[in-house]
C-alpha cells in the first residue's frame, strides 16, 4: 500500500508541474500579445500624430501664404483707392504752356502787393421803385371802361388819357349842374332887373326881395352843383366845358388821366369791365431813380449810418457798379429774419435797374482801411474746391499755388496765405491755365 501511495504520488507531482508551467508559458504569450497589441496601438498613434502634425503645418502654411496674399491685396488696393484719392484732391504743381500756345493766347500779369483794403458789409438787395415817384389810378366814381389807351410799358406823360370811362352817375350829376347854372342865369338876370326897377321905386319892396330870394337860392344851387363835380375828379376848365351842345360824347363819358410822368407798370382794367374808387385801374412809377432795400443784419448796425456810401452790383450787368448813398435806415427790426432796411436812392436813366432785381451790395465804411497783402479776383480760380493762383516762374512755365483768402471787395481780395509780395502772377490768361489742368486730370482718369 505505501509503496503504491509513493510511486502515486511520484506520478501526480511532475503533472502538476507540467500544468503550471502551461499556465506560465500561456500567460507569457499572453503578456507578450498584448505588448505586441500595445506596441502597435501605439505606434498607430505616432503615425497619425505625425500625419495630423504634417497636415496641420502645411495648413498654417497654407493660410500664412493666403493671409499673406490677402494683405498685400488688400495694401494694394488701399494703396490704389489712397493714390486716386490724392490724384484728385491734389492739384498738380506747376503747368508748362507749348511756346506755340503761349503765343496764341494773351496773357496778362501783375505784382503782388500790399495796399490799402477797405471795410465793407456786404448784404443782400432788392430793387424796387421810387415809391415817392409811383401813383396807383383809381376812378373818383363807378364807371364802365368802354376804351383803353395805354398799354404795359408805355411812357405817359402827366395829364395823358389812359382810359375813358360811362358813369351813369356822372351823367346825372352833369345834367344838375347845367340846370342849376340856367336857373342861376336866369334868377340872376331877373334879380338885376327888379333890383334897378326897385330903385327907381317902379316895383315894390316885395318883389325886390323876391327876385333877390330867387337868386340867392339858384346861386346856392348852382355852386352845389359845381362841387359835386370838383369832387369826382373834374377839374375847372373840364367844368366849364360841360355843355347841352357837345357833339359826339355823351355827359356821361369821361377820361382816366395820368398824373405823373412815367411808366405803366402795371394795368389791371379790361374793356368792358365796371370798376370803383377802390379798384386800381393803373400804375403809374417814374423809374428815372430806384430803390435799393438793404438787408441789414442785426450785428452790423452799429457800423452803418445814413450817408454810407454804397455800391451795388447785379447779375444782369456784372461788369458794372452803381454807386449811391443810403438815405433812410428803418427803426425797425424784422423779426423774421433779423434785419434792418436800408434804402439807396440810385439813378437809374437808362432803365437798365429794373424793380423785382436782387442786387449785391457793399457799405463802403469811412476810413482807408489798413494795408493787407492783396491779389486781384481775376488771379484766382478754382480748381478741385480749392482757390489756386498761378505764380509765373518765367514765361511759359507757372507755379499752381493754392490760396487762402480772408476777404473780397471786388476788383481785390486780401490773400492770408499762399502768396507773398512781389510774386507775379497770371490774370487774364488765369482761366486757360485752369483748363490746362482740368484736361489733364480728365485726361488721366
Amino acid at each position: 500500500m505505501t509503496s503504491v501511495d509513493t510511486h502515486t504520488a511520484a506520478r501526480v507531482v511532475p503533472r502538476a508541474r507540467s500544468v503550471t508551467c502551461d499556465r506560465t508559458i500561456g500567460a507569457t504569450l499572453l503578456r507578450s500579445g498584448s505588448c505586441l497589441i500595445n506596441y502597435g496601438v501605439l505606434l498607430l498613434l505616432i503615425v497619425a500624430g505625425v500625419l495630423g502634425y504634417g497636415c496641420q503645418q502645411s495648413n498654417v502654411e497654407e493660410s500664412g501664404k493666403q493671409s499673406s496674399s490677402d494683405r498685400r491685396t488688400s495694401s494694394g488696393m488701399e494703396e490704389g483707392k489712397q493714390d486716386r484719392g490724392q490724384a484728385s484732391s491734389t492739384v498738380q504743381h506747376e503747368v508748362s504752356v507749348p511756346s506755340e500756345a503761349l503765343s496764341g493766347q494773351a496773357f496778362q500779369t501783375t505784382v503782388i502787393e500790399r495796399r490799402p483794403f477797405r471795410d465793407e458789409i456786404t448784404a443782400t438787395a432788392t430793387i424796387k421803385p421810387n415809391e415817392y415817384r409811383l401813383v396807383h389810378l383809381s376812378p373818383r366814381i363807378e364807371g364802365r371802361v368802354i376804351e383803353v389807351k395805354a398799354v404795359l410799358g408805355q411812357h405817359v406823360k402827366s395829364g395823358q388819357v389812359l382810359a375813358f370811362l360811362d358813369s351813369i352817375e356822372l351823367g346825372q350829376k352833369k345834367s344838375d349842374f347845367l340846370q342849376a347854372k340856367t336857373t342861376h342865369e336866369v334868377d340872376q338876370r331877373n334879380y338885376v332887373r327888379e333890383e334897378g326897377l326897385y330903385k327907381q321905386q317902379i316895383t315894390s319892396e316885395k318883389e325886390f326881395l323876391d327876385a333877390k330870394g330867387r337868386y340867392e337860392k339858384s346861386l346856392a344851387a348852382y355852386r352845389a352843383a359845381h362841387e359835386a363835380l370838383r369832387l369826382i375828379g373834374l377839374s375847372e376848365g373840364d367844368i366849364k366845358r360841360i355843355d347841352w351842345s357837345t357833339k359826339g360824347q355823351p355827359l356821361s363819358y369821361f377820361p382816366l388821366v395820368s398824373s405823373l410822368n412815367g411808366t405803366v407798370i402795371e394795368r389791371t382794367i379790361t374793356l368792358g369791365e365796371l370798376i370803383s374808387p377802390k379798384d386800381k385801374a393803373f400804375t403809374i412809377a417814374d423809374l428815372s431813380t430806384v430803390w435799393i432795400i438793404l438787408d441789414v443784419y442785426e450785428q452790423n448796425l452799429a457800423a452803418v449810418r445814413e450817408g454810407d456810401e454804397v455800391e451795388i452790383s447785379v447779375d444782369a450787368f456784372p461788369a458794372e457798379t452803381f454807386k449811391g448813398t443810403i438815405v433812410y435806415l428803418s427803426d425797425v427790426l424784422n423779426p423774421a429774419t433779423r434785419t434792418i432796411d436800408a434804402r439807396v436812392e440810385i439813378p437809374n436813366p437808362q432803365r437798365r435797374l429794373r424793380p423785382g432785381m436782387f442786387a449785391r451790395a457793399a457799405v463802403i465804411l469811412p476810413g482807408q482801411g489798413s494795408e493787407v497783402l492783396v491779389a486781384p479776383l481775376d488771379a484766382l480760380q478754382q480748381v478741385n474746391d480749392q482757390t489756386v493762383a498761378f505764380v509765373e516762374k518765367q514765361p511759359g512755365t507757372y507755379e499752381v499755388r493754392q490760396v487762402t483768402v480772408r476777404r473780397r471787395s471786388p476788383p481785390y481780395a486780401e490773400i492770408q496765405s499762399g502768396l507773398r509780395e512781389g510774386e507775379t502772377v497770371v490774370t487774364t490768361g488765369s482761366f486757360y491755365l485752369k483748363s490746362i489742368i482740368l484736361k489733364e486730370q480728365i485726361g488721366g482718369e
